[in-house]
């Protein structure tokens, strides 16, 4: 019974969801009561079948029996290289990600590069070469071409990250040279993720002419917020010059400003007020992620106070609600809310499609299959994804994909995390992947981890159903790709 999570909404009505069906079931008092004798015995006693309708219930028992079942996501089947292999040809390859230089010219406080983060790299003097951009390209491509069979549609991705990578700005015209000049039959897209301090007219002259060249910058919002963090290695905030360049871009350079985006940062300091405010400014780019300066493996909070996150997570609280009720009463939210508080609305969301559409899915606690992408080192080292550390390498440019040492990475996973998820309420709809738990050559929980994880999903099943209760437009409005594919709470509660 260990698989079922209840909840009680603002509204006082109970809800079950039930970890190994997927299903939100509306349950009353009696029903509970059942529930509760189940957990406490294991079976119903004699006293609840005389006391409440006996047909009913064991109808509904056996028809939904999985509500007394764990899932066990430790004993599922063994992904053998094979399996790896059909799945990389047929779903993988989604992106190339370069790692155009191990050095940066800001010193962000909060980078995964600082000391704050012993288990991630350092700030090296190590650029990416050609040759191996090169091989890393053409093996990508290998890959990807075999993918191309199964999806016509599909297109190569190489995204630029670093460290700052037009530090390298030589080396991508380079590459993109070679990809338009070898694989131009895929019409390529291309990413890069700057700091937006090196975005000089010889840069965007030259993107200026690129197809499908997107920009992703780093703003954290106005100068106060973003200036904290984001500074040279002389102390000086960045936000003056990324500010300026964003204008330029606007006013000569309107292609670019199409393709550009913006990511932001937040930390216990940051006054979430003011900063939606400043990104509600209808002259900047669009704003396409929030997210929490990173705290799992790493010393950063210890230089917040008890008080300064007291303060921030009452601030939180207060703007997370407003947000729900907005939604509900479909009033129109900022980007910056929809970002802070609905990105996990949309992990649940696609999560309960594939539910209530009877589609068996199937990727642990939410995570990738090591191969869906490829990010290649300077050394020439293929990795997960840019977000791991460098523990886990899956291959490099010379050899190709290490399948062996994929099928290892999923084994260790299995027995050093999802080992520990079998009583786990909520480790179909987790959310986390590897690099959550990647540490210094194997996976760990952090302390307090799951917890945390478990209170913080509770709640935002309390908004989900609130939501489809009162609002059950807004995710097809707003999140589906298909304005027809709408999600109503029906197709959750089954009682």
């Amino acid at each position: 019974m260990n698989n079922i999570l209840i909840y009680e909404t603002d509204s006082k009505d109970t809800y079950l969801y039930d970890n190994k069906t997927g299903f939100i079931l509306n349950i009353d008092s009696s029903f509970l009561m059942v529930l509760n004798e189940m957990r406490k015995n294991g079976f119903l006693g004699n006293n609840i079948y005389n006391n409440y309708n006996l047909e009913y219930y064991k109808f509904f028992l056996e028809k939904y029996n999985n509500l007394y079942k764990s899932v066990n996501l430790h004993n599922k089947k063994k992904y053998t290289i094979k399996d790896i292999e059909k799945h990389i040809e047929t779903h993988g390859m989604k992106q190339l990600i370069f790692d155009m230089t191990e050095q940066c010219n800001l010193r962000c406080k909060y980078c995964i590069y600082s000391d704050y983060y012993p288990y991630h790299r350092s700030y090296r003097n190590k650029a990416l070469t050609f040759e191996i951009a090169k091989k890393a390209i053409d093996l990508y491509m290998y890959y990807f071409t075999k993918v191309y069979k199964y999806n016509p549609k599909r297109r190569p991705i190489f995204t630029f990250y670093g460290g700052e990578p037009l530090l390298e700005f030589k080396s991508i015209k380079n590459i993109v040279e070679y990809v338009l000049d070898k694989y131009k039959y895929y019409n390529p897209m291309f990413n890069m993720t700057t700091n937006g301090t090196l975005l000089s007219d010889e840069v965007l002259q030259y993107i200026n002419n690129i197809k499908d060249f997107y920009i992703s910058i780093s703003l954290d919002g106005p100068k106060k917020e973003h200036d904290r963090n984001r500074v040279f290695s002389n102390g000086k905030g960045s936000f003056d010059l990324i500010y300026t360049n964003l204008i330029k871009i606007r006013e000569v350079y309107p292609t670019i400003w199409e393709n550009l985006n913006l990511l932001a940062c937040y930390d216990f300091y940051t006054d979430i007020s003011k900063t939606e405010e400043f990104f509600e400014n209808e002259s900047l780019p669009p704003l396409i992620r929030v997210s929490m300066v990173e705290p799992l493996f790493s010393s950063y909070y210890q230089c917040f106070t008890i008080q300064d996150k007291n303060k921030f997570l009452q601030t939180y609280s207060y703007k997370q609600k407003q947000y729900i009720e907005n939604i509900k009463s479909n009033k129109k939210s900022s980007r910056y809310s929809d970002l802070m508080f609905g990105t996990f609305f949309f992990f649940l969301y696609n999560r309960f499609k594939f539910y209530s559409n009877n589609v068996f899915f199937d990727t642990f606690t939410g995570t990738c299959i090591p191969g869906d992408k490829l990010y290649v080192d300077t050394q020439g080292r293929l990795h997960i994804c840019e977000k791991i550390n460098f523990n886990f390498s899956i291959g490099d440019v010379y050899n190709g994909l290490d399948l062996k040492r994929i099928s290892e990475i999923i084994e260790r996973y299995n027995e050093e995390i999802l080992s520990k998820c079998k009583n786990c309420p909520i480790s179909r709809i987790c959310g986390t992947c590897y690099a959550t738990f990647a540490s210094n050559g194997y996976f760990e929980i952090p302390k307090g981890f799951c917890e945390s994880k478990i209170k913080s999903t509770e709640q935002a099943l309390k908004d989900l159903t609130e939501v489809l209760i009162h609002n059950p437009s807004y995710f097809r409005s707003k999140y589906s790709r298909n304005k027809n594919d709408n999600l109503h709470y029906k197709d959750l509660y089954c009682y």
